[in-house]
């Protein structure tokens, strides 16, 4: 499966070979910035592909809020009228609606659900998804284990960038821009510069990914879609990586040609590769260096030569160079220098003669622009364009409108003296015209029929025609005016009958406002209980209910037994990443936050879900009730508006985060820094260990407790304190809490995207 963030990219990932793509709508996707599909160049790709043998999935894979539902739903029906294969989804609200007014539209779930474990995989082949995209993160070992036993198709990746975190977990540029990941909008905060202890770095930045020679072992584990990245890429990059791929599956490759095609592929865009955690838990995937492009390598300087008043730049070539291909070389502690051939020549022609073109292997000669920084013997030299690589990948695109696609219908025409009558179904039409004997009646009915095969720019073919002509003529002009007039009536009754459908979807979509009878409660969530010897007898009975994560918690649940004091009631949260569960049932009351655990607690009677099960719209919530959950702490991450919204639709169900260290990023990487680092506008920041998983946050914690009020108008009655994160001591939690259930603004907090759009 390839990219196709342009249509381009889609005919070029088509026409090297993919046996399918995935496309995005301009809205709702996680690719927002890509150049995505008008509706027009989607039916057309998806017509082709069909008519090929080859398969288009839709990426819906987004967060969406409430006030969004009806565009949401208006987008499966035309996802679903369009003939997609699938569509990928990240919201549970979106694959809710999508099971109950599509049901033959194929869900797959998107990387950005965050699956990495069976239990995960096996939860959403319980409530229908065909295919789940797993967390980039996984062993070999894993995805083998989830794909023999989750009972549905498996998807992994196999080429292309990496994010930091987890995908779908990341609220980094979501907190610091408003820009969300979650919405196809991230920023790409961790391909910026920090200021760390060994001074400024990328200490998040991730090399990408290439699954090397573990390709074998992913096929023989019966992972159904090899998927590679890069909707943001070029048709260039998607029809190189495509053809790389295609090859090395049909064994056309050998040693040789697998390295030089790579090489080339790193011409169009490449940073250096990792396989990640495929095979070794401890491969250090971060490039502290260089973010972004750099090429081919294809030699070192030898020397930078001076002629009159050039330079002119020394090496042996690893690749063959035509003039104005793109070189760059790493400076160390720089940006790296890049730069175009304009001149090139053989060291060892002694006449100097520019050249074209020189081959692999050679001593050559490149002119520097004026102005070129200090470059030294031995610095690395990258091919960072090539114009024959480039040039190699064409491709010829469909002539526009040749694989539109069109609905088949069934017509009869009858000529009577008085005109022309046509039906299809109940639809008639009746186009009145004296019309006489025909003179040649034998190429009547061939000539009707060739004007309903007319149907050029519609939406609809013909499929079967019966003809009624009783010897009759009916002038071209008349029967051409009924097919028209035919059709235009189809098209305007299968509108009709769309926007009925859909008013009738939006009605069952509307919930009717909640109703308040709880009182009010406070929840507090943290890993370890010593937080609350802080607080007195008097404040812990403040408390309705405290929160625990972890997954072997039997000797702290033993010791909060033993307490002499008010004991609010204990509720197990299982951690977020659960890679290796070791889950016990020791306990009633769980709160889960990835789906593997939800299907581990389906027998508790007593669920509630974290943040990371994101419920941003009613249609989530319902999805989440219908698998167990009694209530929802909703995202750190929404908006006021949609906050309101929900808690008037959701009441009681609702918890809301009033205060927390947010992970910023949840990651199974170590960061090329320490425990404590800033971003560019000297934020502090703090990495914290959760199990084996790197949590980022920012010293300064996200709290709504400025907005009591208005939450507690909107009708928000549970507020959640988590101090999961970023606390020193139980004399810094005892102040947090006391703060919160005081409506005391916690000073140096942010309140996030609470008066940001999303």
């Amino acid at each position: 499966m390839a990219p196709a963030g342009s249509a381009d990219a889609g005919w070029a990932a088509l026409a090297y070979g993919a046996d399918a793509v995935y496309a995005g709508l301009p809205r709702f996707s996680a690719r927002a910035e890509a150049d995505n599909f008008s509706t027009e160049q989607l039916d057309e790709l998806i017509g082709y592909a069909h008519a090929h043998g080859k398969k288009v999935y839709i990426t819906f894979n987004t967060l969406v809020q409430q006030q969004e539902l009806p565009d949401a739903l208006e987008a499966l029906a035309l996802i679903d009228g369009l003939n997609a294969d699938g569509v990928i989804v990240q919201d549970m609200g979106v694959a809710r609606m999508a099971k109950r007014f599509f049901p033959n539209l194929e869900l797959h779930a998107s990387t950005q659900l965050a699956v990495h474990n069976l239990d995960g995989a096996k939860l959403l082949a319980d409530i229908g998804f065909a295919r789940v995209v797993l967390a980039r993160e996984l062993s070999l070992e894993e995805i083998g284990t989830i794909t023999r036993g989750c009972g549905i198709e498996t998807e992994v990746f196999i080429h292309g960038a990496l994010c930091y975190s987890y995908s779908g977990l990341c609220l980094f540029s979501s907190h610091v821009s408003g820009r969300s990941g979650n919405r196809g909008r991230c920023a790409y905060c961790c391909r910026q510069t920090f200021n760390t202890d060994a001074g400024e770095g990328l200490p998040f930045s991730m090399k990408d990914f290439a699954v090397g020679e573990h390709l074998e072992a992913l096929l023989e584990a019966g992972v159904a879609s090899l998927k590679i990245e890069g909707r943001m890429k070029g048709p260039a990059y998607v029809g190189a990586v495509t053809d790389f791929y295609r090859r090395r599956i049909e064994h056309r490759l050998n040693a040789a040609e697998q390295r030089q095609l790579l090489s080339d592929i790193q011409t169009i865009f490449g940073r250096p590769a990792t396989d990640l955690y495929l095979e070794d838990a401890n491969t250090n995937p971060i490039d502290p260096t260089t973010n972004g492009h750099r090429g081919a390598v294809i030699g070192t300087i030898g020397a930078v030569r001076t002629e009159r008043d050039e330079h002119w730049l020394c090496l042996n070539t690893d690749r063959a160079l035509q003039k104005y291909d793109g070189l760059k070389i790493e400076l160390p502690g720089k940006e790296p220098f890049g730069f175009s051939a304009t001149e090139i020549r053989l060291q060892n022609d002694r006449k100097k003669h520019l050249k074209f073109e020189v081959p692999a292997h050679a001593d050559i000669e490149v002119k520097l622009p004026d102005g070129h920084p200090y470059l030294e013997a031995g610095l690395t030299v990258y091919c960072s364009i090539s114009q024959a690589v480039r040039q190699r990948y064409g491709f010829e695109a469909p002539r526009p409108g040749t694989y539109r696609q069109q609905m088949p219908f069934n017509a009869s025409v009858k000529l009577t003296p008085s005109g022309v009558t046509v039906r299809s179904g109940q639809t008639e039409i009746e186009i009145a015209e004296t019309l006489g004997e025909a003179r040649q009646p034998e190429k009547t009915i061939a000539a009707i029929r060739k004007s309903f095969e007319k149907t050029g720019g519609t939406e609809w073919r013909l499929d079967q025609l019966a003809i009624e002509d009783n010897g009759l003529f009916a002038p071209a002009s008349v029967v051409n005016d009924a097919r028209r007039n035919l059709l235009e009536q189809l098209s305007a009754e299968l509108d009709t009958k769309q926007q009925q459908e859909h008013f009738a979807r939006l009605e069952a979509l509307v919930q009717p406002p909640a109703e308040s009878g709880e009182q009010e409660r406070w929840s507090v969530k943290l890993r370890d209980l010593f937080l609350l010897d802080e607080l007195t007898n008097e404040e812990l009975e403040q408390i309705d209910e405290v929160v625990l994560e972890g997954e072997a918690l039997s000797e702290p649940c033993r010791a909060y037994a033993a307490r002499t004091e008010p004991r609010p009631p204990l509720r197990i949260a299982l951690p977020v990443i659960q890679r290796e569960s070791r889950f016990t049932d020791h306990a009633s009351r769980y709160e889960v936050a990835n789906v593997g655990a939800l299907h581990q607690c389906r027998e508790s009677t007593d669920l509630t879900a974290d943040w990371p099960l994101y419920t941003l719209n009613t249609e989530a919530a319902e999805q989440w009730r219908e698998l167990g959950i009694k209530r929802n702490v909703l995202s750190p991450e929404d908006t006021g508006d949609n906050l309101k919204a929900l808690l008037g639709l959701l009441g009681d169900r609702a918890i809301v985060p009033l205060y927390q260290h947010t992970p910023l990023m949840i990651s199974a990487t170590k960061p090329d820094a320490g425990d404590t680092l800033s971003d560019r506008k000297n934020k502090p920041m703090r990495v914290e260990m959760n199990g084996d998983e790197f949590v980022l946050i920012y010293e300064e914690p996200f709290s709504l407790i400025e907005h009591l009020a208005e939450l507690r108008a909107a009708g928000a009655r549970h507020f959640r304190i988590d101090l999961c994160y970023g606390i020193r001591d139980a004399r810094h939690a005892a102040q947090i809490i006391r703060s919160a259930m005081a409506g005391q603004p916690v000073s140096g907090s942010h309140d996030g995207n609470y008066h940001r759009a999303l």
